[in-house]
């Protein structure tokens, strides 16, 4: 059975003596997809928490503290455009980028209004996300 949500605490145990970068909540409905970003991520030093779905990874928002946030626009549950709205409820200071299979502009525009940092069409430049890291979080 696939676990819907991994949280930042479950993987501190296999982190010892690594220093963490940022903390970092991973919403994509394709495990391949979240599979290969964490792994990258985690290369980085990061401590990511993934989720599979939006109302697993709201309920990881309200108990865990986030320095970034990579979500899938079409998520199950809420859509990410919603998630994007719950994350800056609970944190407006928590860097939101939001990743989608199609680019679509009045998704880009509504989620720009809403606060996102940006909107990346699939496959995502890894290097880009990066430089947002090191830029915002």
């Amino acid at each position: 059975m696939i676990t819907p949500c991994l949280s930042s605490k479950e993987k501190l145990a296999g982190l010892k003596n690594e220093a963490v970068k940022k903390t970092i909540l991973l919403v994509d409905s394709q495990e391949e997809s979240r599979l290969i970003m964490s792994s990258l991520l985690k290369e980085e030093g990061h401590l990511v928490s993934t989720c599979s779905d939006s109302p697993a990874a709201i309920n990881l928002i309200a108990t865990e503290p986030f320095d970034f946030a990579i979500v899938e626009h079409a998520a199950p549950g809420l859509d990410g455009l919603d998630l994007l709205e719950r994350i800056k409820q609970h944190n407006v200071r928590i860097p939101v980028l939001l990743i989608s299979a199609k680019y679509e502009l009045e998704p880009y525009l509504v989620a720009m209004n809403l606060g996102a940092l940006d909107f990346f069409g699939k496959p995502v430049d890894y290097g880009e996300i990066q430089r947002l890291i090191k830029t915002y979080a």
